[in-house]
């Protein structure tokens, strides 16, 4: 059964032919690996640079482009495959290129955001924040993601679809967001961005290798060492996702609530107001953990405060509410 649906997936049967195809295509070995180590780390640097720039500019064109040129997919899909057909070797070269990968662009992120750390504020720039609070929808996306990359690299007839697959995951990004979150001193968003990476890398490593396998190339190298290699990666990379799956279940939760106390208090502000010159402008659970800010502007006089702790009674999970009030002054001016 898997065989056929092996066939299916890869097109032909397996044969060394195309074994070896995949192998120059996504693995870092002789004869061409110094040829190759010196294009990834080019791109990469060049990568890490753009999605910098466009992080800090807050330019979803810029971080799309630096997704397209990042080659960073091809050691995780290399260390995918190296599992896959149990190649001890393999796993251990392109571990090694994914991580001096990883830190390359981190060191490129902070590099390049240092000399204007003093200038960049994080937390108002959209493309930052967003990167830094992965959740649970992040993993499935990725396992996906693992699937379309490893699918779209063994197949010769649709590897036009890799550029898509490269946006669809984001691996440049993250790190280059983490070298600006450390070099801000930004150290638990840093924290969080960088969780994002960890999610979509071993994500990509399990699917891929679980695809790969489906196809049938295993077979093509199989022997019990190979096999003892392959059920330790894929028992290595199963682990470490479903450690990662605890924090992101715990921020995918936070969310939920963040965004259900939100929007009750944002209900219940309004008809608190409701009659009186004020209207609502924010509301924010992220300035402080235990703390609901309500903005409110307009003039005259607020209704008693009390009326809005009663209608928000139950509904704060433990915390507390703070209500700023900015006064609207209109002026005509005559020339």
């Amino acid at each position: 059964m898997l065989e056929s649906i092996g066939t299916l997936l890869h097109g032909d049967p397996v044969d060394a032919v195309e074994v070896k195809r995949l192998r120059d295509l996504i693995l870092f070995e002789e004869p061409d690996l110094k040829k190759s180590l010196v294009k990834f780390f080019c791109l990469l640097i060049l990568s890490a640079g753009i999605a910098t720039y466009g992080l800090l500019s807050d330019s979803v064109a810029a971080v799309i482009g630096a997704m397209i040129i990042a080659p960073l997919m091809m050691p995780i899909m290399g260390l995918a495959f190296g599992i896959s057909i149990g190649d001890s070797h393999a796993m251990k070269n392109s571990l090694l290129v994914s991580v001096g990968g990883i830190l390359a662009a981190i060191i490129v992120g902070f590099l390049l955001t240092f000399p204007v750390a003093s200038f960049v504020h994080p937390l108002s720039i959209d493309q930052i924040m967003i990167r830094t609070s992965p959740k649970l929808l992040d993993l499935l996306a990725a396992l996906v993601t693992g699937l379309a990359g490893a699918f779209a690299m063994s197949r010769k007839d649709v590897s036009d679809t890799l550029p898509g697959v490269a946006i669809a995951i984001s691996l440049v990004p993250p790190l280059a967001n983490t070298g600006i979150l450390l070099a801000t001193s930004n150290f638990s968003l840093a924290m969080g961005s960088f969780l994002l990476f960890l999610t979509n890398y071993f994500a990509i490593l399990l699917t891929g290798a679980a695809l790969y396998g489906i196809m049938g190339f295993p077979k093509v190298a199989f022997n019990s060492q190979s096999f003892r290699a392959r059920r330790k990666g894929i028992s290595i990379a199963l682990i470490l996702i479903l450690l990662i799956a605890v924090p992101l279940a715990y921020t995918s939760y936070q969310t939920l609530i963040d965004n259900n106390l939100k929007e009750n208090v944002y209900e219940d502000s309004n008809t608190w107001l409701n009659g009186t010159g004020y209207t609502v402008v924010s509301v924010n659970t992220a300035l402080f953990n235990d703390t609901v800010v309500v903005a409110v502007v307009g003039n005259g006089n607020l209704p008693p405060i009390e009326q809005l702790d009663q209608l928000l009674k139950g509904k704060l999970y433990g915390r507390t509410l703070r209500v700023e009030v900015v006064n609207s002054t209109i002026y005509n001016l005559h020339g």
